[in-house]
């Protein structure tokens, strides 16, 4: 979503069988286009801090960490953790 010049990833999921295959770059960069079609000036997202692979990738779009929210998600696997958030200025 797009408001007052600022984008924001709400969500981004691949399918497991689908991983590491480069869809998830893809689908960033497609929203990266379109926000600078738009002239937007900022990205940021929220990403759990043990999703190493994500926070992996959103680093090599050139997203850095602006802040954090402890115990934001729940999980089985994990129990609560953290919310990174991420912003990556587009102009």
């Amino acid at each position: 979503r797009l408001a007052a010049g600022e984008g924001e990833i709400l969500t981004v999921a691949v399918a497991r069988a689908h991983r590491r295959q480069g869809l998830g770059w893809q689908l960033i960069d497609a929203v990266l286009r379109e926000l600078h079609a738009q002239r937007a000036e900022a990205l940021f997202l929220e990403v759990d801090e043990t999703n190493t692979p994500a926070i992996a990738l959103y680093r090599r779009l050139g997203f850095r960490q602006v802040g954090q929210r402890p115990n934001y998600y729940r999980s089985t696997e994990h129990g609560p953790t953290g919310a990174l958030v991420m912003r990556r200025d587009l102009r």
